[in-house]
């Protein structure tokens, strides 16, 4: 299948993409509880399959592009392709398709419930344009302090309020395990994490790039200003000249970025 070449991708969008699938994978690549793929044809991938997993139990779909940035249309049959691996669930990222209405319908029309118009802003900080201090509070999360922070995490979204699901512990575990690769921090009050920040470095592949994975707060310690600390603290401990970048999806979050500094 030939692909119509339509775009020269922006930089901030193939560096936040880069970033986005790069650090699911990290974790995904060693757990069967959370499983990421990204599925599009290549040369050497010409079942459409993801090559690192047997089952694939979620996937976000991407859409290819070469080395000088020129972005593909998916395959007109992509849904069908999804379908037939065997894929319950997926995101589509249609920043940049040309023909979004037609992918998502081709999705409806084989079954798939889809929640369409979900808008998140990609966000990015200069390190060397911002002079944030060290929180005293904010400490570096341990393998001794996961369960702790996946108690906040699922708090934070619901997920359950006393005990945090298998895959979700899994997973920050994982990330704790990677400290080159992850750098996870947590201020804790009253002997309780109130509100955690995973920063995602990819030290190996890029030196000057970075990634907020995740961030939340417990409903309880919210308004207290204890996200932007957390936040702030993970910022100053990056090198100079690192172009970090998130994603937000509300009013709320995208005030607390810009106050740290992103835009």
């Amino acid at each position: 299948m030939v692909h119509r070449a339509r775009s020269i991708l922006p930089r901030w969008y193939a560096e936040a993409k880069f970033l986005q699938s790069e650090s699911m994978r990290e974790v995904s690549d060693t757990t069967d509880n959370f499983i990421f793929g990204r599925i599009f044809r290549t040369p050497t991938n010409r079942e459409h399959r993801d090559a690192n997993h047997l089952r694939i139990a979620f996937c976000h779909l991407e859409f290819p592009w070469d080395c000088s940035g020129v972005l593909a249309d998916p395959p007109l049959d992509i849904a069908r392709i999804v379908k037939d691996i065997g894929v319950d669930r997926c995101t589509v990222d249609c920043t940049l398709i040309g023909n979004a209405d037609n992918v998502l319908g081709g999705f409806e029309k084989m079954g798939y419930l889809s929640e369409r118009g979900l808008e998140d802003l990609v966000m990015c900080l200069d390190t060397g344009s911002v002079g944030l201090g060290e929180s005293r509070r904010a400490t570096r999360v341990t393998e001794k302090e996961v369960l702790d922070v996946a108690l906040c995490n699922s708090r934070s979204f619901a997920y359950g309020d006393d005990v945090p699901p298998a895959w979700l512990v899994e997973k920050l575990m994982r990330q704790a395990q990677q400290p080159d690769s992850f750098r996870v921090y947590a201020v804790y009050v009253r002997e309780r994490v109130a509100t955690f920040v995973v920063v995602y470095t990819p030290w190996e592949k890029s030196r000057d790039l970075a990634y907020v994975q995740v961030m939340g707060t417990d409903p309880e310690f919210r308004r207290l200003g204890l996200a932007y600390e957390v936040l702030a603290h993970a910022v100053a401990l990056l090198p100079k000249g690192v172009r970090l970048y998130l994603e937000a999806v509300d009013s709320a979050a995208i005030a607390l970025y810009e106050k740290v500094g992103f835009k």
